[in-house]
């Protein structure tokens, strides 16, 4: 779980999902039961939320194993949230692993797995020109 210090980390992530055009909110500090456990939430005018929770890992390569052993109580809190509101639609929890080797490694949390999905990148592809046969 990120702390208050790891508002840098915060802001980078958010930053990173503004940039795809995601509208993000910065969840407060403190627990309150009909917000999700997370520390971010992104939504897209399509009606894609993502509820973020955001950790850190120290000069450690993160891999679903990883999640699952050291992100087990975030893992629960979000699996719980999830099955309160399975019928919604458009719904993603995330966790998001940040060390200073890697930068951030994301994973979807499901209802019995969890699965890595792409990095965000905040270089947008350059369109190319045609003109000829390489």
């Amino acid at each position: 779980m990120t702390s208050r210090r790891s508002r840098l980390i915060e802001d980078g992530a958010r930053e990173l999902l503004q940039f795809h055009g995601y509208k993000v909110r910065v969840l407060p500090v403190g627990f309150n039961k009909r917000l999700p456990p997370a520390h971010l939430v992104a939504t897209r005018p399509s009606g894609e939320t993502r509820f973020i929770r955001i950790t850190k890992l120290f000069h450690q390569s993160s891999s679903v194993q990883t999640v699952e052993q050291r992100c087990y109580v975030g893992l629960a809190q979000l699996r719980k949230h999830q099955a309160l509101h399975a019928g919604e639609t458009g719904l993603h929890y995330e966790i998001w692993c940040y060390s200073l080797s890697h930068g951030f490694r994301c994973f979807e949390v499901h209802k019995d797995s969890v699965r890595e999905i792409p990095k965000l990148s905040l270089y947008s592809p350059v369109p190319r020109k045609s003109g000829g046969v390489a």
